[in-house]
């Protein structure tokens, strides 16, 4: 019997609802162990590190914007070839009865097939619109605090990390 392959992120932001047992399945089959998500245009940069920390971030995404789904508007390769960066708009109606809209530059980096690191520019204002500030602020300081794992050996520093 062939092997599947695995969802990776598509299968996460195709707009389509699933469980939150499927959302972690998901996340399991297309971050790296070692995954990194940044987020470095909020006032507090964000930093999730590692494969759990990661997958609750995006569990809290999918959370709040059940159907969430992105939109690939360009393309750019780099001179490292597992890196790309893209630009993409998503969003989707929220369990408040709102909107969350966002436009995303993302650089990312797989490695085995995964996501390995992912650097995400978008407007924090459109998030809190969505979110909540509070919310968005106290979910997320939660999930780093419980649940980021020590910076991984197989990923150098951001030499730009602000905080």
């Amino acid at each position: 019997m062939p092997k599947e392959t695995p969802r990776g992120l598509d299968a996460a932001f195709g707009g389509v609802q699933t469980t939150l047992d499927e959302q972690r399945e998901i996340w399991l089959e297309a971050l790296h162990e070692d995954a990194i998500w940044e987020g470095p245009t909020f006032e507090t940069p964000i930093y999730m590190i590692g494969r759990q920390a990661v997958g609750y971030f995006m569990e809290y995404l999918l959370e709040v914007v059940p159907r969430f789904s992105t939109r690939l508007i360009a393309a750019y390769p780099t001179e490292e070839p597992d890196t790309v960066i893209i630009e993409t708009t998503g969003g989707g109606e929220t369990i408040f009865g709102g909107v969350y809209e966002q436009r995303y530059f993302s650089k990312i980096t797989t490695r085995d097939g995964r996501a390995f690191r992912m650097r995400e520019y978008c407007n924090p204002f459109q998030t809190f619109k969505a979110f909540g500030r509070e919310a968005w602020d106290e979910r997320i300081n939660a999930i780093m605090a419980e649940h980021n794992a020590a910076w991984p050996d197989s990923q150098p520093p951001d030499p730009a990390r602000l905080s």
